[in-house]
């Protein structure tokens, strides 16, 4: 019982530092005009709503990676970046309503930055199991 007490607060945390990262690139590149630059109408505010919704976010798909946290070698990389595919399709088919979503390039930035959710989250599983 208390492994997996511990595997479920490793998978949390990483998941949740994993989103705050990638919650920071997403705001570092609306700050400095990359979106708008790009035509995607996101530009977030940093505020700790935004934080605090990607960290929540980021460590309840973490916990997707519980099957899989056993495993010890660098598989575990290719999971978590298949495990980001998951965001992706949440992002792209559930929260945004409208044909068009914030612009035409805003799909492949969600994926790349789910995918590298996914890699965070797995790497930083691989690093505290150290």
């Amino acid at each position: 019982m208390r492994e997996w007490a511990r595997r479920l607060a490793f998978l949390f945390f990483a998941g949740a530092l994993a989103g705050v990262l990638t919650s920071l690139g997403w705001w570092l590149l609306g700050a400095a005009g990359v979106m708008a630059q790009w035509g995607i109408a996101l530009a977030p505010e940093l505020t700790p709503v935004w934080l605090k919704s990607h960290l929540v976010t980021g460590g309840l798909w973490g916990l997707l990676l519980l099957p899989f946290s056993s495993d010890a070698s660098n598989r575990l990389l290719g999971l978590g970046a298949g495990i980001g595919l998951l965001p992706t399709c949440h992002v792209v088919m559930v929260q945004w309503t409208s044909p068009t979503g914030p612009g035409a390039l805003a799909p492949f930035l969600v994926l790349a930055f789910c995918l590298l959710w996914g890699l965070a989250t797995a790497g930083l599983l691989l690093a505290l199991r150290e």
